[in-house]
């Protein structure tokens, strides 16, 4: 009877676990907050997902030129990932699109190629991020610090800065890294254009100027009729500043449109655009570039690293993003992190190239006053619309407007701010910040974060054989004088050998720890390990006679030591050897798992708590008077 009501319980258990209500519920958020989705929430989210589209669909038509392919595939990747997240996403303030950092290293892993190489690139970043979010991997993303992620960003904006320099000044040559677009700017300096010159000079003027007009403040007005044409005119601004990328693009449009002739550009054009929507279908695992047939096989082999960089990069920016705009409530990493695969695994099916959550679009929705990410849906249908009716209208827009948006939207992504934090703080992660800066620019963006990180397991290393391992004389009074460390959290191999030579180092004579070492004597107990004199202070038999003015007795406080490994083990075996010619070694409040650790390689373990350490090395005292009583008589 016990047992089937036992079954019953762990059955309803069970149950609970794997409620398929809560289940969907936790892969569709949507199903959570449409319950209470009512008209105020509506608006606002209407207005946030307009404006947001306002910023997208230029910024994607930049960025698909940023990665080397034609403007219809920006907007082509700007098309599923607003209503995908807005089913699956947690954040209500981000957009899933095309991003100059994807862009970029899009580009990196498929120029020379076809737009295919980047839709399967699409296709299996998200198959990537879908098995992260699975395992439960989200927690990986903690292992890449901060001055490696700031340091790589940072690189990230100057690298595409540069390489809209041949956009802003008209010129056209082949180049794929940082170095290679300056050493073509200084040789190719003399064919500037000098329309395109202006024309961009003048976008970045204006993009400038309307972005300072979203944080002007108007003082306060006493009448209430003032207060309102403030509050109007304020908001105002801050659309004109938000919706600066439209603005510029349509006025440079409109000159290019007005200055147009038939047997001479004066401006490079964006050209024609092929217009519609694209056609559903599965990711190609064939092409052909030129008069080469590649197969699956080796378009993955052209791919290389960049299956592992592009996921990976996506989604440490994704959680960046959504931590940024969580405010400090629970965010759910693991579903951020399957939300974004499958916006980028559905992408691919509509001819997209890798896409990611936008900080800036992020921070244009949050100003909005986005409400839920039901605002993913409002943006979809304005680029659904655009690509369906606005497509020929885009042949007038000049390459110089879509360099200076990209140089304009990317300059905010150098994190000048972090080097004085670092400096007050922790001036050693500068080592990781400049190291992933330099390497990036030197050697390319997805090698230097990968130096980055090997920087930061490096710095690991170090901290891990440098432990916080004080040593220090104690003679205060209340005990007798004592040598005394508190290892903090784990000890391992890295620091073994430091460690162990630092306390072997307080055998020498001229050691600098406060006070020199003195001869152990052993005082005799009888057949029952206790002292005839002493009979209170028995322990293991052995009774240590020590001098007022040092020590020969270690005193290891093991309150904030929970673990060590193999090889640090075998290292304290040796220093416990050492000591135990003539000292002694006591252990003090040691926890289970580190009282079986020392019982696996060490005989005779002293362990003791606080109270205890009192009693004993207060019996070492009385020995050592004993002893020089001895020597009177």
């Amino acid at each position: 009877m016990v047992k089937r009501m036992q079954e019953k319980i762990s059955s309803k258990k069970m149950m609970k676990l794997i409620d398929p209500k809560r289940f969907l519920a936790s892969v569709f958020p949507i199903l959570q907050w449409s319950r209470s989705y009512d008209v105020r929430n509506g608006v606002g989210d209407l207005i946030a997902g307009i404006t947001v589209a306002l910023t997208l669909i230029p910024q994607s038509i930049a960025y698909a030129s940023l990665a080397g392919f034609e403007p219809q595939y920006g907007l082509y990747a700007s098309l599923l990932g607003g209503f995908i997240y807005a089913v699956m996403g947690t954040c209500p303030q981000i957009n899933i699109g095309p991003t100059a950092l994807l862009s970029l290293l899009t580009f990196t892993y498929t120029s020379g190629t076809n737009p295919d190489f980047a839709i399967l690139l699409c296709f299996i970043s998200g198959i990537v991020q879908l098995a992260a979010g699975i395992a439960q991997c989200g927690f990986l993303v903690e292992f890449v610090s901060l001055p490696v992620v700031s340091g790589f960003t940072s690189a990230a904006a100057v690298t595409i800065a540069s390489s809209q320099l041949k956009g802003l000044l008209g010129l056209k040559f082949p180049s794929e890294s940082f170095i290679d677009t300056w050493a073509g700017v200084f040789k190719n300096i003399g064919q500037c254009r000098l329309p395109d010159t202006l024309l961009s000079l003048a976008c970045c003027i204006v993009l400038f100027g309307m972005k300072a007009m979203k944080d002007i403040r108007l003082k306060g007005v006493e009448e209430e009729k003032g207060r309102r044409s403030s509050a109007i005119l304020q908001k105002c601004f801050w659309f004109a500043g938000v919706a600066r990328n439209a603005v510029v693009v349509v006025f440079a449009a409109v000159v290019a449109y007005c200055v147009y002739q038939d047997s001479q550009e004066p401006l490079i054009l964006t050209g024609n655009i092929t217009p519609g929507l694209p056609k559903p279908q599965p990711p190609p695992f064939y092409t052909s570039v030129g008069n080469m047939t590649y197969t699956a096989g080796e378009m993955i082999s052209h791919l290389g690293s960049g299956l592992l960089v592009v996921p990976i990069v996506g989604i440490i920016s994704n959680v960046a993003i959504a931590k940024a705009f969580a405010r400090g409530k629970t965010l759910d990493a693991t579903q951020e992190i399957i939300a974004l695969g499958v916006c980028n695994v559905f992408g691919s099916f509509f001819r997209s190239f890798p896409t990611n959550g936008s900080f800036t679009r992020s921070a244009v929705s949050d100003a909005s006053g986005v409400r839920t990410p039901a605002a993913g849906f409002y943006t979809g249908i304005i680029v659904l619309l655009t690509l369906a009716l606005l497509t020929p209208y885009f042949f007038f827009i000049p390459r110089a407007a879509l360099a200076a948006v990209i140089v304009c939207a990317v300059l905010h992504m150098v994190d000048l701010a972090i080097i004085k934090k670092l400096w007050a703080t922790s001036r050693l992660d500068l080592i990781p910040l400049f190291g992933t800066f330099v390497c990036c620019l030197a050697l390319g963006i997805e090698v230097g974060l990968i130096c980055g990180v090997l920087v930061d397991v490096l710095l690991l290393l170090y901290y891990h054989s440098r432990p916080p391992l004080d040593v220090k004389f104690v003679d205060d009074g209340d005990l007798p004088p004592h040598y005394a460390i508190h290892p903090v959290g784990g000890l391992h191999f890295a620091g073994a050998e430091n460690v162990r030579s630092k306390l072997a180092a307080l055998r020498n004579p001229n050691n600098k720890i406060n006070k020199p070492l003195e001869t152990l004597t052993v005082v005799p107990t009888n057949d029952l390990g206790i002292n005839p004199r002493f009979p209170e202070n028995g322990n293991n038999g052995v009774v240590v006679r020590c001098s007022t003015k040092a020590s020969n007795v270690l005193v290891v406080y093991c309150d904030a030591l929970y673990r060590m490994d193999y090889t640090f083990l075998q290292s304290i075996k040796m220093l416990v050897s050492e000591w135990s010619r003539n000292g002694r070694v006591v252990w003090c409040n040691a926890k289970p798992l580190v009282k079986t650790q020392l019982d696996s390689v060490l005989q005779e373990v002293v362990y003791c708590n606080s109270e205890d350490l009192k009693r004993f090395l207060s019996g070492v005292a009385l020995a050592d008077e004993a002893a020089i009583g001895d020597t009177h008589l």
